[in-house]
């Protein structure tokens, strides 16, 4: 009984991952086709396919992160990071250089992110606690080389090198604290002594906050890429490759 369960699963995820229903070959050029292909590739999978390896996109958590103020002795500690809008993103640049066998892929993408955040002094050993909100907008670019392998019929698959993640944050983010961590923060001497500082970098603070978070994210997404490739033939994502 388990293994014709496990049957019909692995039926069921193979038949939600064909070609046909997420994937249209196109053009390296034809930015529309690629643009609706990936639209595809995104709505379908986002949730994830754990028999394929493919993570869940939307919404994406990030367990931890540790961001240090530059130039300053405050500390960003955030836990259980929630992005979602990924799903949404579009292409905003391809580039891929056959001889090189390298790849630039650039997206645009408006995220919302939601996180348990302490802001620590720590040679004061103080920190304070709240939950952090923010939206963005970003620019995230992708570098990373292939290689052609082909399988025992001899039908080639990508395999995605290990990639270079950057990535620039448009405009002024959105960025609001919990009533609780807001008012501990603007009570509290020693936050109150650095806050003519941080004002005045806060939108760069921000952008460059946000722009490590949704990089990191972004991990994920060429996890999937990644994952899709050793799933399909290149036939499958190219005609002309």
């Amino acid at each position: 009984m388990e293994v014709l369960k496990l049957f019909f699963l692995f039926a069921l995820c193979k038949s939600a991952l064909s070609e046909e229903n997420i994937l249209h070959p196109c053009k390296i050029k034809d930015m529309d086709c690629l643009s609706s292909t990936t639209q595809s590739f995104l709505g379908k999978t986002c949730a994830g396919i754990p028999a394929y390896n493919i993570k869940a996109i939307d919404p994406l958590v990030i367990s931890e992160l540790t961001y240090e103020v530059p130039q300053s002795d405050l500390v960003f500690h955030f836990k259980n990071i929630t992005v979602t809008g990924l799903k949404n993103q579009k292409i905003a640049d391809f580039r891929m250089d056959r001889d090189a066998k390298s790849v630039v892929l650039q997206t645009r993408v408006d995220a919302n992110i939601v996180a348990d955040m302490t802001v620590e002094i720590p040679k004061l050993s103080k920190s304070f606690t709240g939950t952090y909100y923010a939206k963005t907008t970003a620019l995230v670019t992708s570098k990373y080389n292939y290689e052609l392998i082909p399988n025992k019929e001899g039908v080639e698959y990508f395999e995605v090198g290990p990639e270079t993640i950057t990535c620039e944050t448009l405009g002024t983010p959105e960025v609001t604290l919990d009533s609780k961590l807001m008012e501990a923060i603007s009570t509290d001497p020693d936050t109150l002594a650095r806050k003519n500082d941080y004002e005045k970098r806060s939108v760069e603070l921000r952008r460059d906050l946000l722009s490590v978070i949704m990089a990191k994210s972004y991990v994920t997404v060429i996890h999937n890429l990644r994952a899709a490739a050793r799933v399909f033939p290149k036939t499958a994502f190219f005609i002309d490759i």
